[in-house]
C-alpha cells in the first residue's frame, strides 16, 4: 500500500467518528405551544383553554418521547447517570401531561352552558 492509501483510510476513519452522533436516534424536540395568560371567565374562554391545554398535553408527550430516546442513546454510549436523569425527566413530563389533560376536561365541562 501507498501512502495515499493510508491517508484515504485515515480520512474514512476520521469521518466514521464524527459523523456518529448523526446517525443517532434522538426525537427532536417539539415546539412549545402559547403560554396561558389569563383566567377563563366565559364559556368560549373555557373553550380556548381546554384547546391550549390539549396542546400542551401533545407537547409534554412529545417532551417526554424526546427525553427517553436521549436517554437510550445515553445508555448505549455507557453514561448511565444521564441516562437516568432524562428517564426522569421523561416521567416528569408524562406527570404534566396528565396534569394538562385533566385541566382540559375541566375546562371542558365549565365551557358547556348549564
Amino acid at each position: 500500500m501507498n501512502k495515499n492509501t493510508y491517508l484515504g483510510l485515515a480520512l474514512a476513519l476520521c469521518m466514521g467518528i464524527f459523523s456518529a452522533p448523526l446517525f443517532a436516534e434522538v426525537t427532536p424536540a417539539p415546539e412549545h405551544p402559547a403560554n396561558i395568560t389569563a383566567p377563563a371567565t366565559s364559556p368560549t374562554e373555557h373553550q380556548e383553554a381546554a384547546e391550549l391545554h390539549k396542546k400542551h398535553v401533545e407537547h409534554h408527550k412529545g417532551m417526554a418521547e424526546h427525553h427517553k430516546s436521549v436517554a437510550a442513546e445515553y445508555k448505549k454510549a455507557g453514561h448511565k447517570e444521564l441516562a437516568k436523569h432524562h428517564e426522569a425527566l421523561a416521567k416528569h413530563h408524562e406527570a404534566l401531561a396528565k396534569e394538562h389533560e385533566k385541566t382540559a376536561a375541566t375546562h371542558e365541562k365549565m365551557a358547556k352552558p348549564k
